[in-house]
């Protein structure tokens, strides 16, 4: 009797008042998405704080191998928490935990403010951004899945996706601007712990107006072995080796940028100024109209943007003009990949019977795999062969990734004919 309470108890934490996914409305109210979206941009605001930490680290009179150990110590709880962040939501609803993710930043964010006081603070708060990072990024698209029916997942995927990529490229350069206007970097991380407890606020307004909103069943949301392997077995096993190869091309292109300016004697902080604006403004702008383009087609269209950018970057010798027009080609392609699909792979998950939730996370850590472990291979191919020969590498890394989506049209067929219809609709 008991048992059978807590499963009922944990079953409305998780589902509410849950409906089949066809009859989820197409759209979200503006009380409950519009604070999701300010404390995602705040979250990964937080995490972009991490590219900060070098200078940071140099100001306190550290060894700047300091700033990398702290880092290391982010990456290995990100990845640690692409498995437990199931866990806990499915033991109190995905918004508690994400909100509770927020404050796990906040709490990072004023470690590392303390880290002229006590070295240790920096690793604690380290491991505490991977924590806060890794948990909201993999339970935010849960929450919006939830809510909607597949013909409107991908526009409001792409939405949260820019929303991140704003707070993401914003952090460094507002980081520098408080640093100045405060002259201290420590108040910089006390004021983006602030912002973090703002944050996790604007998630439980959220949560409260998506309260009575109706959602679709979610009664797995922990990763399983069993789960897995279905999951891997079926066409979801496509998209989700299509991200971890886009990626590798995202980690290997922005990781060592520096050394292929530095080969064409470019200033690589053109990349990153172009690829953060393009890639927020284009995720804003199509946001309305993607999910009217076949997914299959957009997501070939998007493998073919990347190669052309690509082979931009081979042949370009120094031509700033072109270091733009490629750097600005691949945002297109590369920027509306992630979102096009986890949108793809949790669609093509609910139309044959798996879990949606595992999906989604087994997508998001196969991300992360392949944009934390292809810096390993770049970084041996850079001393070795120079960047010439990992663009080659990068090239031929996207050529799979369009014969993936080649393959995924024929893999669409098995799905069943009502959600042929549904994808045909959001197409």
């Amino acid at each position: 009797m008991r048992r059978g309470t807590l499963s009922a108890i944990s079953s409305h934490r998780v589902d509410g008042s849950a409906i089949a996914a066809g009859q989820l409305p197409l759209g979200l109210r503006y009380q409950a998405f519009a604070p999701l979206l300010v404390a995602s941009v705040v979250i990964a605001a937080a995490y972009g704080t991490s590219f900060l930490l070098p200078d940071y680290m140099q100001a306190l009179g550290k060894d700047s191998e300091v700033a990398g150990a702290i880092i290391s110590r982010a990456t290995a709880a990100i990845i640690l928490c692409c498995f437990l962040a199931g866990w806990m939501a499915q033991r109190v609803g995905i918004m508690p935990t994400v909100t509770g993710a927020s404050l796990a930043m906040a709490l990072a964010m004023l470690l590392l403010a303390g880290a002229g006081l006590d070295e240790r603070a920096a690793y604690a708060g380290g491991m505490l951004v991977g924590v806060g990072w890794s948990v909201s990024f993999i339970l935010l698209p849960l929450q919006i899945i939830r809510h909607l029916r597949p013909a409107a997942r991908l526009q409001y995927l792409t939405i949260l996706s820019g929303s991140q990529m704003a707070g993401l490229g914003l952090a460094t350069p507002f980081g520098h601007l408080l640093a100045r206007c405060t002259g201290s970097m420590s108040v910089v991380y006390a004021l983006f712990a602030t912002a973090c407890v703002i944050a996790a606020l604007c998630l439980e307004a959220s949560r409260r107006a998506m309260v009575n909103m109706p959602t679709m069943p979610m009664p797995h949301i922990e990763i399983t072995a069993a789960c897995t392997v279905a999951l891997l077995r079926k066409c979801t096993a496509v998209p989700i080796a299509m991200i971890t190869v886009a990626a590798c091309i995202f980690s290997g292109l922005s990781t060592y940028q520096s050394a292929y300016a530095a080969s064409r004697h470019l200033n690589s902080d053109l990349f990153f100024l172009v690829f953060t604006a393009a890639s927020v403004a284009l995720r804003f702008s199509v946001a309305l109209a993607i999910g009217r383009v076949p997914v299959h087609r957009l997501a070939l269209t998007l493998m073919l943007a990347t190669g052309a950018s690509l082979v931009l970057f081979l042949v370009n010798t120094g031509s700033t003009s072109l270091y733009i027009t490629a750097t600005a080609i691949f945002a297109v392609g590369y920027g509306l990949s992630y979102a096009t699909l986890n949108g793809m792979a949790v669609n093509l998950a609910d139309g044959q019977g798996l879990s949606v939730p595992v999906t989604s996370q087994m997508f998001s850590l196969a991300y992360f795999l392949g944009l934390f472990g292809f810096p390993l291979l770049g970084g041996q191919l850079i001393r070795g062969s120079g960047p010439d020969v990992m663009l080659l590498t990068l090239l031929g890394a996207t050529a799979t990734n369009a014969v993936l989506a080649i393959a995924s049209r024929k893999y669409c067929h098995k799905v069943p004919l009502t959600l042929r219809k549904e994808l045909a609709h959001a197409d």
